[in-house]
């Protein structure tokens, strides 16, 4: 039997010192990747990296932690999100705001990109949660704009649980399986709501940058933690992608 194709949802290709590279190395690796990208004016250049590619497909993406620098950007982001089915890196992050004024900042720019992903037509979210879990999940259960994935997850079972009713899929990724913390949170991630991730190069794995290829080393240990077949859980991780990315070559 044939492995299953490997997945990274949550890469910033962008950010490593010869994008170029490791994009064409995970093409080649047939690993099926979403691009994410932190502002909206990285798009097109990143859309152009992997113009024609099979397994790479770039994201269009206002960080949380840069929203407010980088609001003037939001009317790009609207032109932007209507190429491309693909959003991220967007979210809230209340460790990076802490003043209520902030946060509410935040709020408006991330309910705002929302809005113009459900204008556009459903689109497939990745969303970064950190110490902000549910106003997170309640904006995405409001605006509704798409299937949405939340990219290492590390708010509570409470929350888990609400995500996971309001249709939620997560990225896990080598960072998440060493924390005893986040191997509680993984036990409890159903295995059709299952995906893995890089988050490449800020995750380190050996000393160095993680990469799309890094997920063999994430599913081992989320087959670890929650008692399944590695094989098994690659392929069931596949099936979830597909759920969410219907352009899968047949192949895989």
């Amino acid at each position: 039997m044939t492995a299953a194709a490997l997945v990274d949802s949550h890469c910033h290709f962008d950010l490593f010192q010869n994008p170029r590279q490791v994009i064409q190395e995970t093409e080649k690796n047939r690993i099926h990747s979403i691009a994410v990208t932190n502002t909206p004016s990285v798009f097109d250049p990143m859309q152009q990296l992997t113009n024609g590619l099979t397994y790479v497909r770039p994201a269009v993406g206002l960080h949380p932690e840069l929203a407010i620098q980088r609001a003037s950007e939001l009317p790009i982001f609207e032109r932007k999100v209507a190429e491309t089915r693909y959003v991220g890196e967007v979210g809230l992050d209340y460790r990076a705001a802490v003043r209520p004024a902030e946060r509410a900042n935040q709020r408006a720019i991330f309910e705002s990109i929302l809005s113009h992903c459900a204008n556009a037509g459903k689109r497939i979210l990745t969303v970064h949660s950190r110490r902000a879990e549910a106003d997170v999940v309640a904006a995405l259960r409001e605006y509704q704009p798409g299937p949405f994935i939340l990219h290492w997850y590390s708010g509570s079972l409470k929350t888990l649980s609400t995500a996971v009713a309001a249709g939620a899929y997560f990225s896990v990724n080598v960072a998440m399986v060493r924390s005893k913390r986040s191997s509680r949170l993984i036990q409890e991630i159903p295995p059709d709501r299952m995906l893995t991730e890089s988050d490449g190069p800020f995750v380190q794995l050996g000393g160095q940058p993680a990469r799309p290829s890094s997920v063999l080393k994430v599913l081992a240990e989320i087959a670890h933690i929650q008692g399944r077949d590695p094989r098994e859980l690659r392929a069931r991780v596949l099936a979830n992608l597909k759920d969410l990315w219907t352009e899968i070559p047949e192949a895989d």
